[in-house]
């Protein structure tokens, strides 16, 4: 009861003080679930990238259309295919109205697009150097004219991709760091102004656990409140930008269950830890005031 007692008392001496804690811990919050979300979303680009990016095989045009099923299973028989998509000249001619807005049955009576097959590989032959002798490979299976890719362009926006993910982490390093330092800076602010205090209580003979367990105490609360705000703009966002948090969570497939946890979580992490840091020179010796 004494160590609730004091906490409180450190709540209702120091509001200013409580204010800013709770300011630079909310801040804190927030700008480590931003950077979460943008890690979690570099990781989704990433895996989009990686899962679209796919290997046009031309069929000749006077292969018979019954001996496509033919060039399918050679295809798929490939160690370092995923996935075929047999692309027939109907197919195509709807692809390129959707691509282009131009029908050009308007003036040609002959659809001229090729039949094609798209092959997704899998993820350790996404590089041009394997790339090449696979597409020597299958220029040797009877049908196929012409094999395209488009893996060079794929392999600047994975490196662009990947860099910008590094900057991300480094940005959310340097991010726990300054928060820390700011919810550390104000905690030092509390612990200052109540010097005289804590030095009255070492001559009374207070244990050291009674000066130190409500600072820790009240952080902690800081923090669960922290938490609670973070929460409270998460909603007001969503409201505002009529976004559905559910369908957000399952895209980037983080369980909503266990994010709110955590954020309410993160807070009161961050003020013990805070606290610990902020007391460690806090000991029973008595200092002149």
């Amino acid at each position: 009861m004494f160590i609730l007692s004091e906490t409180i008392k450190i709540i209702l001496r120091s509001k200013l003080h409580f204010v800013l804690n709770l300011i630079s811990m909310s801040l804190a919050v927030i700008l480590i679930i931003v950077s979460l979300l943008l890690i979690f979303a570099s990781d989704l680009i990433d895996k989009f990238i990686e899962e679209n990016i796919s290997v046009s095989v031309f069929i000749n045009e006077d292969f018979a259309e019954d001996k496509i099923i033919e060039i399918e299973k050679s295809l798929m028989s490939k160690h370092y295919v995923s996935k075929v998509e047999y692309i027939s000249k109907e197919k195509a001619y709807e692809i390129f109205i959707d691509e282009t807005g131009e029908d050009f049955k308007k003036i040609l009576e002959v659809n001229p697009l090729p039949r094609s097959f798209n092959i997704f590989l899998k993820k350790d032959y996404l590089n041009s150097r394997k790339l090449k002798s696979i597409e020597n490979e299958l220029l040797n299976i009877p049908g196929i004219s012409e094999v395209y890719s488009k893996i060079n362009l794929f392999e600047r926006v994975l490196f662009l991709a990947k860099r910008i993910k590094n900057y991300i982490i480094i940005s959310t390093i340097v991010i726990i760091i300054i928060s820390i330092y700011l919810v550390l800076s104000t905690n030092k602010l509390i612990i200052s102004s109540n010097h005289e205090k804590y030095e009255t209580m070492k001559l009374v003979g207070a244990k050291l656990s009674t000066i130190k367990l409500p600072i820790i105490l009240n952080n902690f609360l800081v923090g669960f409140l922290a938490g609670l705000i973070s929460l409270g703009l998460i909603y007001f966002i969503t409201k505002i930008f009529n976004l559905n948090i559910i369908l957000i969570s399952n895209y980037l497939n983080i369980n909503i269950d266990m994010a709110f946890v955590f954020i309410l979580m993160i807070g009161p992490i961050l003020g013990v830890m805070v606290s610990l840091i902020s007391l460690r020179k806090i000991t029973l010796k008595v200092k002149s005031f």
